[in-house]
Order: C-alpha cells, then sequence, then structure tokens
C-alpha cells in the first residue's frame, strides 16, 4: 500500500514540473511608455503661481524620464 501511494505521489508531483515552453519576445514597447507626457499649462499671474509652474513642469520631466527607464529596463529584459 505504501508503495502504491508513494508511486501515486512521485506521478502527482511530475504533473506540476514546469514545462521549457519559450514565450515570444514582444516586438515594441508597451504603448503606455509611448504616449506623450502633457504638458502643464501656465494659468497664473503672480511670482508664486509662476513658481508652482515650475515644479510642475518638473514633475512632468521626471514622469517622462520614468518612462525612458522603463523602455530601457524593458529592452535590456528582452535581450537575456
Amino acid at each position: 500500500m505504501r508503495a502504491l501511494a508513494l508511486a501515486l505521489l512521485l506521478l502527482l508531483m511530475t504533473g506540476c514540473a514546469p514545462k521549457a515552453i519559450p514565450c515570444p519576445a514582444p516586438t515594441a514597447p508597451p504603448v503606455v511608455y509611448l504616449q506623450d507626457v502633457q504638458a502643464p499649462v501656465f494659468r497664473g499671474v503672480t511670482n508664486a503661481d509662476l513658481a508652482e509652474h515650475v515644479l510642475e513642469l518638473r514633475k512632468a520631466l521626471e514622469r517622462s524620464n520614468l518612462d525612458k527607464a522603463a523602455i530601457r529596463q524593458w529592452y535590456s529584459e528582452g535581450e537575456e
């Protein structure tokens, strides 16, 4: 009985073994990384409004750079 249980256990374990199935690499980066980052529009009249606008521009630049970094990472993962 024990031998039968052991044989059944081995049979069940081999059914869960990972199989080497090649995964085709995508040919283009994800669309979300190719979309433009919208530049904020200045709608102020004071120097404080101008300072806030500069901060918004910096945030837009940072988002753009993060997108480019994600594309670089995507390409480096595809080369492996």
